[in-house]
């Protein structure tokens, strides 16, 4: 009877220490249609998102690419024509952080989401 007891009490609290309430909640970064401004090797970007769409635009220094957005674990890879001065792009799930990955060096900027109106 104690070993039941023992489990049950083990089971309930792997249960409760499952549930965080205080963990913030991660929409998908396409719940809204939004504009993230970021910083790209000193210069302002931009990356635009549609509601309901993992296709986007990256708007930087003065041109616009097509780019595709591919949900990882913790983030999105940022799939684009691969531009040596740009490099790999990814950003949180958040979306309140933009990862540069150029010549084997990760450089971490901070986003600002505008949401726009759909």
């Amino acid at each position: 009877m104690k070993a039941r007891t023992a489990f049950i009490s083990v089971l309930l609290a792997l249960v409760l220490c499952g549930c965080d309430a205080q963990a913030p909640k991660i929409e998908a970064i396409d719940s809204q249609s939004k504009t993230l401004s970021c910083t790209l090797n000193g210069n302002p970007a931009q990356i635009l998102i549609t509601k309901g769409s993992l296709d986007a635009s990256l708007v930087y220094e003065g041109k616009e690419s097509k780019v595709n957005l591919l949900e990882v674990k913790d983030f999105y890879q940022i799939l684009m024509r691969f531009d040596p001065q740009i490099g790999q792009l990814k950003i949180n799930k958040m979306g309140n952080e933009l990862t540069q990955l150029k010549s084997g060096n990760e450089k971490i900027t901070t986003c600002m989401a505008e949401f726009n109106k759909s």
